[in-house]
């Protein structure tokens, strides 16, 4: 790069900064955030940048023509798109990084040039400092929502619903999440602590990456009325803690839920893992995750219809619902996409 084009970058940057940091702000009113924050909401609210892809997916199910910019391409490990359950008018959004996982900041230069009016930021202690002083220096109002629990999700959906002036669509979703949330809640308080299963959250190809017992990421597995695997304290935003198939073989887990179709594939065949109880009983079960993750990468709004299969899966004696008819229902209310039986049944089998 000569030192024209460099002289031509930095001009078009201080021009985007320049129209950012002076063009005039409307206010249509003061909303308290999830974080407690009183924050300035801009009228003609048009231009939302969501910095996470929890946050990305909850402007998608109420309002998906406000999103100015992702912090995941499509084609991502977050998405599954072969079988056009989200929009293509996703795939034309500008790709900025964010803040989530390893992720840590965007690029600045391609996120200004869409001029975003709003940040909505998950309110996570690994990142609200970084994104609330990188968009306080640009005079982009930021609101945080608390998304870590499968529980917080329908006040998240009703908070997000209110910033993006859709609440009516957003009370009928928050009620369906309080009541599928609560079907499930009803089954875990049943089983009895000395009956409840031990859980081992597989996660990577080898199928010996977890997560700690305290962490959001296995948060959607103890909804369900479980013991976790592993006691431990998450170190990092994107957990995945290491662990031998020594410490696996003895917690010697009853049932196995697995992230990784490879693993989950394997398994049965692998004969370190053959005398573990959850292999032997055929008890090893495959995360859906057409078109976002049933639980986790990311932790969505997905997790509602998600801790409903995980329920008919490691409870199937006690889930009376017919979980192919959750997840139709689910899909058209939250998807927007018309399901058949036969659909439903290929999503529930797991990843592809």
């Amino acid at each position: 790069m000569n030192k024209y084009d460099l002289i031509a970058r930095y001009t078009t940057i201080g021009s985007i900064l320049f129209a950012v940091l002076f063009a005039p702000n409307i206010y249509a009113f003061e909303m308290t955030d999830m974080a407690g924050r009183k924050v300035q909401v801009p009228d003609s609210l048009d231009r939302i940048y969501p910095s996470a892809p929890p946050m990305s997916l909850l402007t998608y199910i109420l309002a998906p023509q406000k999103i100015s910019a992702m912090t995941v391409p499509l084609n991502s490990q977050f998405f599954s798109t072969k079988s056009g359950y989200l929009d293509k008018s996703l795939e034309n959004i500008p790709v900025v990084g964010g803040w989530h996982g390893n992720s840590r900041g965007a690029n600045m230069e391609t996120l200004l040039a869409v001029k975003p009016q709003l940040v909505i930021s998950w309110k996570s202690d690994f990142v609200m400092k970084d994104v609330e002083k990188t968009f306080s220096k640009l005079n982009i109002p930021v609101v945080f929502v608390q998304e870590d629990s499968v529980e917080d999700e329908p006040n998240a959906i009703r908070f997000v619903g209110k910033v993006v002036s859709n609440e009516t669509k957003a009370e009928v979703l928050a009620k369906d999440a309080d009541e599928r949330l609560g079907y499930v809640k009803k089954i875990a308080r049943t089983v009895a602590e000395n009956k409840k299963p031990i859980v081992y959250y597989a996660e990577g190809i080898d199928g010996l990456a977890t997560e700690c017992a305290d962490s959001f990421h296995y948060e959607p597995i103890s909804f369900v009325g479980v013991k976790p695997a592993f006691e431990c304290e998450q170190k990092q935003m994107v957990g995945m803690e290491k662990v031998s198939i020594e410490e696996v073989i003895k917690v010697n887990p009853d049932i196995i839920i697995a992230q990784e179709s490879k693993f989950a594939s394997a398994v049965y065949t692998d004969s370190r893992w053959a005398g573990i109880k959850a292999v032997k009983n055929k008890r090893v079960y495959l995360v859906p995750k057409d078109p976002v993750n049933f639980l986790d990468r990311p932790p969505s709004f997905m997790r509602i219809l998600g801790v409903q299969w995980l329920s008919s899966v490691i409870h199937p004696t006690l889930f009376k619902k017919d979980i192919k008819k959750e997840t139709i229902s689910f899909y058209k209310d939250y998807l927007r996409r018309d399901l058949n039986k036969e659909q439903a049944i290929n999503i529930l089998k797991g990843a592809k």
